[in-house]
């Protein structure tokens, strides 16, 4: 990880006892996570939620990432916004498999860099497992991308791991018309 957010999932998850690698290429001057803003609504979808305000501009950031040539994976904790995303790629073709994850499904794995929907817009669902959150947040090498909704994550979001660490970087918010400042 990053020495950004290893230093956080250090402190909030492991007591401080987990160290960084002082020689990792992703130094402090560059940003490793950003967060997109995406005032959309999660929806029911069976069992599972979907979010397609994140699915659209997830699909554009996967866009930018192929067309840079960047090694990257898609997280979200809901089966059904995995299904969604996966269908979104294979429509505008852009490489689809082994690309999107749920959680669970990722564990063990890492890639240089992440991208993630939390899809959730109203209560915290998933995101009260810190366990899980956490295999979440710690699997980029290089950076990650965390898209949500600005106004959930002062809402119900402020108690997740994940505004946990939108609070310890003060992180500023992108909106989605601007994409194109996520610094990779």
């Amino acid at each position: 990880m990053p020495p950004q957010i290893g230093g956080f999932i250090s402190e909030a998850v492991y007591g401080g006892l987990l160290e960084s690698n002082p020689l990792h290429p992703v130094t402090n001057e560059r940003m490793a996570c950003h967060f997109v803003n995406i005032p959309s609504q999660e929806q029911l979808h069976g069992t599972s939620w979907k979010n397609v305000g994140e699915c659209q501009t997830i699909l554009c950031i996967a866009n930018m990432l192929q067309a840079s040539n960047k090694q990257f994976r898609i997280i979200t904790p809901y089966d059904a916004q995995r299904s969604l995303i996966e269908e979104g790629l294979k429509l505008q073709e852009l490489d689809w498999e082994d690309k999107c994850f749920n959680v669970d499904s990722f564990q063990g794995n890492e890639e240089d860099y992440i991208v993630i929907s939390l899809v959730r817009s109203t209560a915290l669902g998933f995101l009260a497992d810190l366990r899980r959150t956490n295999v979440m947040l710690s699997r980029c090498k290089k950076g990650m991308i965390i898209c949500t909704s600005q106004k959930f994550m002062k809402r119900a979001g402020c108690d997740s791991l994940v505004g946990s660490l939108l609070e310890y970087y003060e992180h500023e918010w992108i909106e989605k018309d601007e994409l194109e400042r996520i610094v990779v």
